[in-house]
């Protein structure tokens, strides 16, 4: 029951990528147009005086002038479907006009025949308007998905790099941040105890010890607004160049075709015509053997081909499909001997066809390797920006704390001494001692403690790292309940919130370029943290049933709201046990 349900899956994504490629608006276009032309008049031309050398040449004349005629009927589709704005609508005209072209072009070809050389052309009606649907159908959908796709993974790409680059730019700047931290605090230390040690040189009074405690509050704001430019990062304004992407080369397009794909195509296109001259037998024995010459060109391609890029891959490639059209035509002769010179045609169809699969599934291929490799580094890149942002903003929050609870606190009591009188020898050794040891502690490890005491707004944690890395390409407005923040404390439901954040943010930027986006946190009555981003752009049902823009987490789900795009997530509500809330400040302090 479950393989059954799951080919019914991978059968509706088929389905759903050809729906989708055809009704792209690039149906009919210059490679169909050039296809169709070999295939009408070379491959498929009609039979003439018993398929002889002479009735050979004469069929191409008229597929070729046949095929003018049918260029110019499909004209107006191919605007048509240009200026169409609805896919469905896309999709009644161009298939409607491949079918109405498919059965036109029987009795033209026999006109045409008639005209030029006073004699008809051969075969049954019926079995001939099967053929041609069914090649054309193929041939122009092979085309359409091929040219769909390229075009697909090149926007894709143009999306996310445009994502990417100020992510970079913003990532480095955080490591260059990130590296000069030590050396801000050093130097704001050695600038505090110098500055202490003048004001201890001299008699302490009220005022002495309240004017470095103004130095100290001044050099305290200083590294927070610091800290703040680290955290805060706007979109990027104005276009973003993009780095120039590596032209392929033919070697690096021919995969080989999936299995029994070549054989499955030039035998549903031949079936008519073998159970018209041979009969039920002849048929079934054709499809056999194309089975049989498939697999074996199918070994063939992926145990002797080099690696792609290798310069004689194509060579080799044509090479094992050509024989195989040779060993299709072979086997044709020898079913059906009176055919003659259209037994011929698998040497040509054969290979052709293997390239034109082979292309197709290089362009789906492509397509999904692109979008998931940049979507990968896109999320990993945010991540690092907000892993490099913690490495810069954290110590300076954590100076900051210091300096307000440890060396401004010893100001206070230093003053407080000082107001009634001069402090004695023991108290000022005191105030040394202990702020000495705050401007060591200031450079030493970082406390998360300290980090949300010292500043206005407290440790980011992995969501407001994440969000703030994010801002580099998006304009966010987020919000987040009191519950879900006491949640939030929480280590791991913060990195999960972080990992649903980064999905929905790469989804968006991926599939629709979105430029903003609105993130909501709640809490339910049951306890679950409910993490909501909303993002401008249209759900692909096709990407929904094929390679899919959803996600791995059972408790999440993306579905269409107006002109928004709503990825919506539900994480396990916080255990009671206190080892699983952290005492520190609250992470989502955003």
């Amino acid at each position: 029951m479950v393989i059954k349900v799951w080919e019914r899956l991978r059968v509706r994504g088929v389905v759903a990528i050809w729906w989708r490629d055809v009704t792209d608006g690039t149906f009919f276009n210059r490679w169909s147009a050039l296809l169709s032309f070999v295939l009408a008049a070379i491959v498929g031309v009609p039979t003439v005086h018993g398929a002889s050398v002479q009735g050979y040449l004469q069929a191409v004349v008229i597929g070729a002038l046949g095929w003018v005629v049918l260029a110019a009927l499909a004209l107006p589709a191919t605007i048509a479907e240009r200026r169409l704005r609805s896919r469905p609508a896309r999709g009644i005209v161009v298939l409607t006009t491949l079918l109405a072209l498919c059965v036109v072009r029987t009795p033209l070809n026999d006109a045409l025949s008639l005209w030029l050389w006073d004699v008809g052309t051969t075969g049954a009606f019926a079995p001939r308007v099967i053929t041609n649907i069914v090649s054309g159908l193929a041939m122009f959908s092979l085309v359409a998905i091929a040219l769909s796709e390229y075009a697909r993974r090149r926007a894709i790409r143009a999306r996310l790099e445009r994502a990417l680059a100020p992510m970079r730019t913003r990532l480095e700047r955080a490591r260059v941040q990130a590296a000069e931290v030590d050396e801000v605090l050093a130097a704001t230390a050695q600038r505090l105890r110098a500055s202490r040690n003048v004001m201890l040189a001299r008699p302490v009074d009220f005022e002495t010890v309240r004017a470095y405690a103004e130095k100290v509050r001044t050099e305290s704001h200083l590294l927070e607004a610091r800290a703040d430019a680290v955290d805060t990062s706007a979109p990027a304004s104005g276009p973003v160049a993009l780095a120039a992407e590596r032209r392929r080369g033919v070697s690096e397009r021919l995969m080989p075709p999936p299995w029994f794909a070549v054989a499955l195509v030039y035998g549903c296109a031949t079936l008519p015509f073998s159970l018209m001259h041979g009969g039920v037998g002849v048929a079934a024995l054709g499809m056999v053997g194309l089975v049989l010459i498939d697999l074996a060109g199918g070994l063939a391609t992926r145990r002797l081909l080099p690696a792609p890029g290798a310069r004689t891959r194509p060579i080799l490639f044509l090479l094992v499909w050509t024989l195989a059209g040779i060993v299709v035509a072979a086997m044709s002769l020898a079913l059906l001997p009176s055919i003659g010179m259209v037994g011929l045609v698998g040497i040509i169809t054969i290979p052709g066809l293997a390239i034109v699969v082979s292309v197709c599934v290089d362009a789906l291929r492509s397509a999904h390797l692109a979008a998931t490799q940049s979507q990968q580094l896109l999320a990993v890149t945010a991540r690092d920006v907000a892993a490099e942002s913690a490495r810069a903003s954290d110590p300076l929050r954590h100076a900051v704390g210091i300096l307000h609870g440890g060396v401004q606190g010893q100001c206070v009591i230093l003053a407080a001494h000082a107001d009634e009188r001069q402090p004695t020898v023991a108290e000022v050794a005191q105030f040394r001692e202990r702020t000495d040891d705050a401007f060591e502690r200031m450079q030493g490890p970082v406390s998360d403690i300290e980090v949300g005491r010292g500043s206005r707004h407290g440790p980011l944690g992995s969501l407001g790292r994440v969000i703030s890395a994010w801002r580099a390409v998006l304009d966010i407005a987020h919000t987040a309940s009191a519950q879900a923040q006491a949640a939030l404390r929480d280590r791991d439901t913060d990195e999960r919130a972080a990992e649903i954040v980064t999905e929905a943010f790469v989804n968006a930027v991926k599939h629709s370029g979105a430029r903003h986006a609105v993130v909501t946190l709640a809490t339910e009555d049951t306890g679950r943290v409910r993490v909501r981003i909303v993002s401008p752009g249209r759900l692909p049902a096709a990407e929904q049933q094929a390679s899919g823009i959803g996600t791995r987490n059972a408790d999440t789900r993306i579905y269409q709201s107006d002109d928004d795009v709503v990825l919506e997530s539900f994480l396990a509500p916080v255990s009671d046990d206190p080892s699983g809330v952290s005492s520190e400040p609250s992470a989502a302090s955003l």
